[in-house]
């Protein structure tokens, strides 16, 4: 037969007991799910990236002792050896190696969020930084918005950095700069545009050649001719947008690999060069003359921000770039 316990009321010894015995337990379930701090992970990566806890400590600017006792503390923590030491070398123990790989991932991961938080800290307390393509600065349009915004907004420092559409998207997309002046084709998702301007496109023809006698120049008049070009792989989406069409119809492409020196190979080697209505006004054009082109697309100049990211000096920006674009369109109008 069973035998039943008898149980009896509860006193207050008991309670204690009982008290004492659900302590247990939450210290148990507490030791099991204890928490790891960030930083142990962080110094256990640097120590483990330098394999001496005298040069990590100099990368993270602390002090060796201090990083030695963090270890020592991380390794009591886990209940195991991270690294062999000894007076010639610092290795890492088979746990250690284990742990490395989503340490080292947790590590880019912190760096990355630290870069973004500088970068958001910056462009928050009256910097705005603006992306702007190579050799623009010539560009009226965007030296008015630049000299008129430092003109109205002196407590705010203007960065500018200098780079291809790509590039600019880039860093754009990776909080490093606010808004950028570029050019399409570009992908779109994810921005704001401000459409500034669209450019057509010329030919600028040494006066000897014979496209010189052209008034438009079509389809039918490239066939066959060599041409400059700006080289393919600088752009590659531009240059099927933009200068394929010029290969489709027959012409030779000539590429060379500073599109800001054209005009200067064209004197030389006495060769069309395609490019923008907009510089082709801005070259010395006595040994030229400019000639339309009727089957490129026109070239389009944006200032584009992320659609999710606002700051207080990026809004001035794009505030006076639209209503610059208004007051044109009025005066046209």
């Amino acid at each position: 037969m069973a035998r039943i316990a008898k149980t009896a009321p509860i006193g207050a010894n008991d309670e204690n007991d009982l008290g004492a015995l659900h302590a247990r337990r939450i210290a148990a379930v507490d030791d099991d799910n204890r928490s790891i701090d960030v930083e142990f992970l962080l110094f256990f990566n640097a120590v483990s990236e330098n394999l001496s806890f005298t040069k990590a400590a100099k990368a993270l600017s602390i002090d060796q002792s201090w990083l030695s006792h963090k270890i020592r503390q991380f390794e009591a923590l886990l209940g195991f050896n991270l690294f062999i030491r000894n007076t010639r070398h610092v290795e890492l123990t088979a746990a250690g190696r284990a742990l490395l790989d989503p340490v080292r991932r947790l590590a880019n991961v912190v760096d990355q969020a630290r870069d973004a938080a500088n970068a958001l800290r910056d462009s928050m307390s009256g910097v705005l930084r603006v992306g702007a393509l190579p050799f623009s600065f010539p560009d009226p349009q965007r030296t008015r918005l630049i000299d008129r915004f430092i003109a109205t907004h002196e407590g705010i420092q203007l960065n500018v950095t200098s780079g291809p559409t790509p590039a600019l998207l880039d860093h754009l997309r990776a909080g490093r700069i606010d808004l950028a002046f570029v050019s399409a084709p570009f992908e779109e998702a994810g921005l704001d545009r401000l459409l500034l301007r669209e450019n057509r496109f010329s030919m600028m023809v040494p006066r000897t050649h014979d496209l010189a006698r052209a008034g438009v120049i079509g389809t039918e008049d490239v066939k066959g001719v060599r041409v400059i070009l700006p080289a393919q792989q600088f752009s590659p989406a531009a240059f099927e947008l933009y200068y394929e069409p010029l290969v489709n119809a027959g012409a030779v492409p000539v590429p060379i690999p500073e599109f800001q020196s054209a005009p200067s190979y064209a004197r030389s080697w006495e060769l069309p060069v395609v490019c923008t209505q907009f510089a082709a006004e801005r070259y010395d054009t006595q040994d030229f003359v400019v000639r339309p082109i009727n089957f490129i697309p026109p070239c389009r100049k944006y200032l584009v921000r992320l659609a999710d990211h606002r700051t207080p000096p990026q809004n001035l920006m794009w505030d006076l770039a639209l209503a610059s674009l208004e007051t044109k369109a009025a005066a046209v109008a």
